[in-house]
């Protein structure tokens, strides 16, 4: 279910309809130019067909415009809250965005906004089924909030931890680069956390700065030592 949630996403439709394309879509937390980051996944995961395909081949059947499985001769449909901060306007339009989007697909929201106090005792208790979150990432690259043990979503997987020690133990930036390519390969495919968005930054240069100019988000100035005038 959780993968089909997150091909049934249209990332550009939150950009546009709701932040003004003033950021980018994500694919996966390093995404937007983090070294170890190999670029943007262009489709953003959003794949319709794809999503319905997962649900089928694990026995949900789309009926009265809701996937349902009957087991034990009890039906269930997927009914989902989604925790918010009530008091985050910008991530209420996204939940509402969220909620209309995933219905259209046959996915029932139920948005749950919450107090503050509320929010950080659910999230704290890991109390709720999707949870709307923010995260800011430091400029060096770890990982260990979304797999380690102890993570947000409770993620456990064997060989994703045997990744996140053996990157705790190089400096080798090959292998860190082939480690977090693999990392990314998993997460797309068993989706514990779903990246919608990152915000945008912006350097203004004079015109007749000369090099290779590319800043990002862990360094504003990066290459600064190849540019002249």
């Amino acid at each position: 279910v959780r993968r089909a949630i997150a091909y049934s996403i249209d990332k550009e439709n939150i950009v546009s309809s709701i932040f003004h394309n003033k950021c980018f879509t994500s694919s996966f937390p390093l995404d937007y130019g983090n070294w170890l980051s190999q670029g943007q996944d262009v489709s953003n995961g959003y794949h319709l067909e794809q999503a319905k395909q997962v649900l089928v081949d694990n026995g949900w059947v789309y009926r009265s415009r809701s996937w349902q499985k009957t087991e034990n001769r009890k039906t269930q449909a997927i009914t989902l809250s989604l925790l918010v901060r009530a008091s985050d306007s910008s991530k209420v339009a996204v939940a509402e965005n969220l909620k209309q989007q995933l219905e259209d697909q046959g996915i029932k929201i139920n948005v749950v906004q919450a107090s503050d106090e509320q929010y950080n005792n659910s999230i704290n208790a890991k109390k709720y089924d999707i949870a709307l979150c923010s995260m800011t990432l430091s400029p060096s690259p770890n990982l260990a909030t979304y797999f380690e043990q102890g993570n947000l979503a409770n993620y456990s997987n064997e060989e994703v931890s045997t990744i996140m020690n053996e990157v705790k133990n190089t400096t080798d930036e090959q292998i860190l680069k082939e480690k977090y390519t693999k990392l990314s390969e998993i997460y797309k495919t068993d989706f514990p956390y779903i990246s919608l968005y990152n915000n945008k930054y912006i350097v203004a240069y004079n015109s007749s700065l000369v090099g290779e100019i590319t800043p990002n988000w862990f360094y504003q100035f990066y290459g600064i030592e190849g540019w002249y005038k």
